[in-house]
């Protein structure tokens, strides 16, 4: 694994302002600062960790956190805040299905490495908790939201959300629910922290339902393949990847540049040759991964009690759906 140099627990604390807004994930007691180091639920007693200055709820004992924390925590000693935003996931979201931008206090369903929730906070209209499964996400969300007073970072899973009922204005998650165990479960979690009237705007794999024959063989292929790579050691993977993507980008990403019969292809986004490493490794280390229909993708929202407002695709489903009022 990957060894994470996270920025310094001497110079970093969490802020009192979040602990207003936490919850214990065992029994929903309220938590109280324990020493400078940890959270104690008045409910049930039990004790959380804080470790540069983010709360602990969970730690890397599942294999989606150990893979998947191997990828974003290779940054976490080089990356630098940023200073100017650019478009990255969430603009993608907004995009693809409209609507008004999310304001207020939001949260970041699965932060990942952090780059979405760098860019909301730095926007003065919003403050941001992004909820992360991997200590290696939390290292690297961290470094790259040093100094960001807007910015909050909790080491969470998303099927027991550490975060009281509506508590935020707005929320998304990115492409994370499909690798849970539960998506379902995960989206109802996300929905139960919405104030009334707040929304959600969410990313999903799509299932290839409506393309033809040789797309959906395409895919069972890509998942024999997932089959064996999600037994390799996250480092041999990684290494993979990287001689996988020159290949993937004459393959897909020039043709779907070119042609119009190309134009659906996957990894059609892919930058320069070796610019598709990390989205061939989320691709090929999941050891979870769902996939939905257009109806599908809805009725995830739907059945988290939220109103359904449009679906996109986008290389996937983006969902906006709305808590109702």
């Amino acid at each position: 694994m990957v060894r994470i140099a996270a920025p310094n627990p001497l110079t970093m604390t969490m802020r009192e302002s979040l602990l207003a807004h936490l919850k214990c994930p065992d029994c929903a007691g309220t938590l109280q600062f324990a020493g400078n180091d940890r959270l104690s639920c008045t409910g049930c007693a039990r004790q959380f960790p804080i470790r540069d200055g983010a709360p602990r709820f969970t730690d890397d004992s599942s294999d989606t956190a150990q893979y998947f924390g191997y990828m974003w925590g290779q940054q976490a000693a080089t990356i630098t805040p940023p200073v100017r935003v650019y478009p990255y996931h969430l603009q993608v979201m907004y995009d693809t299905v409209g609507g008004p931008r999310l304001e207020g206090f939001l949260l970041d369903g699965g932060c990942g490495d952090g780059e979405d929730l760098a860019m909301v906070a730095l926007d003065p209209k919003c403050e941001i908790v992004g909820v992360e499964l991997s200590s290696g996400g939390v290292a690297t969300t961290l470094a790259r939201t040093r100094g960001m007073v807007r910015a909050h970072v909790v080491q969470g899973d998303l099927l027991r959300i550490p975060l009281a009922d509506k508590t935020f204005d707005g929320a998304y998650s990115y492409g994370v629910v499909h690798h849970t165990p539960d998506p379902a479960g995960a989206v109802r979690e996300i929905a139960r922290t919405l104030k009334p009237g707040a929304p959600l705007l969410l990313y999903v794999y799509e299932d290839f339902g409506d393309r033809a024959l040789y797309w959906r063989a395409a895919l069972a292929v890509a998942n024999s393949v997932r089959a064996i790579t999600t037994r390799m050691r996250p480092s041999h993977l990684m290494g993979l990847c990287r001689v996988l993507s020159p290949v993937v980008y004459v393959l897909c990403t020039l043709p779907a540049r070119h042609f119009s019969w190309a134009a659906r292809f996957p990894y059609r986004h892919g930058p320069h040759a070796f610019g598709m490493v990390g989205d061939l490794y989320d691709r090929l280390s999941a050891p979870i991964e769902y996939r939905y229909s257009r109806d599908g993708a809805a009725q995830l929202a739907s059945d988290a009690g939220l109103s359904v407002v449009t679906v996109g695709q986008q290389r996937g489903w983006v969902v906006r759906a709305v808590k109702p009022a």
